[in-house]
Formats: C-alpha cells, sequence, structure tokens
C-alpha cells in the first residue's frame, strides 16, 4: 500500500481525467463549443498517448527539474523495454515495477534520485507504454494504429 495514500488504480484514473481534458481542450482549440475549460497550453499533444507523455513529463520534472523530455518515442514491438539501453533494462523494470506496487509518486522520486538522464529517459518512455497500454485494455483509451 503506497504511503501517500494514493493507490495506483487512482492514479490511473487521475491520469485518464487529464488526458480527457487535453482531448477537450483541442477540441476548444478548433473552435468547438464547450464548457469553460481551465487555462488551454499553447502547443497541446495530437495523440492520447503524446498527451500521457506529457502528462508524465511533467510529473517527472517536478522531482527532476533538469529533465527534459523527449519526443514520444515509436513502440518498436511488444515490449517496451526493447528499445532500451540493455544496461537499463533491469533498473527500468524495477523503477515501473515500482509505481505499479506502490505509487507513480514512488518510482518518479526514485528516479530523480539517479541524476541519470539516460534512466530518468528510459524510464519515462517505458512507463507511458505501460501506462498506455493499461489504459486501452480497460478501453479509456483506443490503441493508435
Amino acid at each position: 500500500m503506497p504511503e501517500s495514500g494514493v493507490t495506483i488504480e487512482q492514479e490511473i484514473a487521475q491520469l485518464e481525467q487529464q488526458i480527457a481534458e487535453k482531448r477537450l481542450r483541442q477540441l476548444a482549440d478548433l473552435g468547438v463549443p464547450l464548457p469553460e475549460l481551465p487555462s488551454v497550453e499553447t502547443q497541446e499533444p495530437s495523440t492520447e498517448k503524446e498527451a500521457l507523455h506529457k502528462i508524465i513529463g511533467e510529473k517527472i520534472q517536478q522531482q527532476a527539474p533538469q529533465y527534459q523530455p523527449a519526443p514520444v518515442k515509436p513502440q518498436q514491438d511488444d515490449s517496451a523495454l526493447s528499445y532500451v539501453l540493455p544496461e537499463l533494462k533491469d533498473k527500468v523494470q524495477e523503477l515501473v515495477n515500482l509505481v505499479f506496487n506502490k505509487s507513480l509518486e514512488d518510482g518518479i522520486k526514485e528516479v530523480a534520485k539517479t541524476n541519470n538522464a539516460a534512466l530518468i529517459d528510459a524510464f519515462h518512455d517505458v512507463l507511458v507504454d505501460e501506462l498506455y497500454n493499461v489504459l486501452v485494455e480497460r478501453k479509456k483509451l483506443e490503441k493508435l494504429t
């Protein structure tokens, strides 16, 4: 059980809500009349996966301000770890497991402690892929083709 009192299920629900809000902002930018929305960012992501990537990147930056997320990397096959440098795979998997067993905050704090830009970037990419897959499985998002 996470010490912060927030479960991964609650964090996933929050991510779902943030993605929905970004989707609404995109519609508002296109001129679709919607209820009043919070301030609209100038560069909204074009896909839900990009939105998730951006949200997770912002959460990582809160713990590691020096981190600058790279653009979304296309997944090369079914294994989220397939494109991670071999020497980082075990640590990335350990951190992703920490997120799913404890909390997103715990995983982010742990990776931020390393101060390893390559590890943080790999963790970000793999975590986004894993969370995206969970959201697709739950039919909260549609799989990109």
